[in-house]
């Protein structure tokens, strides 16, 4: 692909955000200060349907100036969530519908890998229908992580990349699974996004939109990196995101909280929120932690080294990290993790 449409892309984007500034405020589409949130002024929410738009351009080119093969099924997919996201970040829907359409979304999404993977030539069976739907319900659990993720300035844009990075070079550079205008059209809108995002006052939050757009885009090359490697070590190429999202989620559960409404829990809040730390910097630490892991993961089967070897040498790592979040997260809370709702 000629690099004139990555330039375009980065400009009509650009140019879309200075249109839409304005619109949102008329609009009232604004992210407004609560008990719960980490900004101290009213901030444009919605932003991130830039990522869409930056897939509908490549979905585009597809169609009308390109010879490869057209993923129907993950541009409809894609479609279906960023609509409802978007009209969520308009006026909130309601939650079970939002489910129902991840649910579609995400099982267009396998089909996508299925017909994709060049690896699958395997007999129908109990166990891999097994393995398929476990999949197919861990991508409905990363696209709503991702969502979770996008509560402090930096902090979306800053796990993107740290994944982005160290999955390309693995594309590149040790096993091509995935076209590389992925990564370039997720690529650019991040770094748009982050310009904006990425500072003291935020000028705009992605809203659900963005981070949905962009968490299923990095599923879908999550599973597909796997798929067609066979190589599970690569769920440590999200280890913040599991770590933060995840182990927050299973807490909540434990304290009888309602996981679908909004809180103030996560570590990155405490840090921001009560210890007054810098966001940036808070989302740089994460995103910082995640691309060195991934570029272990890269390091490790750029060299080959034995797949059993690497889920030694990692798993050991993430458990590290995870325990010690726990600790340091229960010592923020005043030394409990559970009673935090009393």
């Amino acid at each position: 692909m000629s690099g004139i449409l990555y330039i375009i892309t980065f400009i009509v984007l650009l140019l879309s955000l200075q249109i839409y500034f304005p619109f949102a405020r008329r609009r009232n589409m604004l992210a407004g200060v609560n008990h719960r949130s980490s900004h101290t002024k009213p901030v444009i929410t919605g932003a991130g349907f830039i990522f869409f738009l930056s897939y509908m351009i490549y979905a585009g080119y597809l169609l009308f100036a390109s010879e490869q093969p057209f993923p129907w099924c993950f541009f409809a997919g894609m479609t279906m969530l960023s609509i409802i996201s978007f009209v969520d970040d308009l006026e909130e829907v309601w939650f079970l519908w939002r489910l129902l359409v991840q649910i579609a979304a995400t099982f267009l999404m396998m089909l996508q890998v299925l017909m994709e993977t060049q690896t699958m030539n395997v007999i129908p069976s109990v166990t891999l229908w097994i393995a398929i739907f476990m999949a197919w319900g861990f991508s409905i659990g990363l696209l709503n992580m991702y969502n979770f993720m996008d509560g402090l300035n930096g902090m979306l844009g800053s796990l993107v990349l740290s994944s982005l990075v160290p999955m390309w070079l693995i594309n590149n550079y040790v096993r091509t699974y995935a076209v590389n205008d992925f990564f370039y059209f997720t690529l650019i809108p991040t770094l748009i996004f982050m310009f904006y995002n990425a500072r003291k006052q935020a000028k705009c939050f992605s809203g659900d939109v963005g981070a949905i757009a962009v968490g299923f885009t990095m599923t879908y090359l999550l599973i597909k990196l796997m798929v067609e490697t066979s190589n599970f070590v690569y769920l440590a190429m999200y280890t913040m995101i599991f770590v933060e999202a995840g182990l927050t989620i299973v807490q909540r559960l434990f304290a009888g909280d309602n996981i679908f409404q909004p809180h103030r829990i996560h570590l990155f809040q405490l840090l921001c929120n009560e210890g007054k730390r810098n966001h940036v910097l808070v989302s740089a630490v994460y995103g910082g932690i995640q691309l060195l892991i991934g570029l272990l993961l890269f390091g490790m089967n750029y060299y080959q080294v034995p797949y059993w070897c690497q889920h030694v040498i990692v798993w050991p790592i993430v458990a590290i990290l995870a325990v010690w979040y726990l600790l340091y997260k229960r010592k923020k809370m005043g030394g409990h993790l559970l009673g935090y709702r009393k």
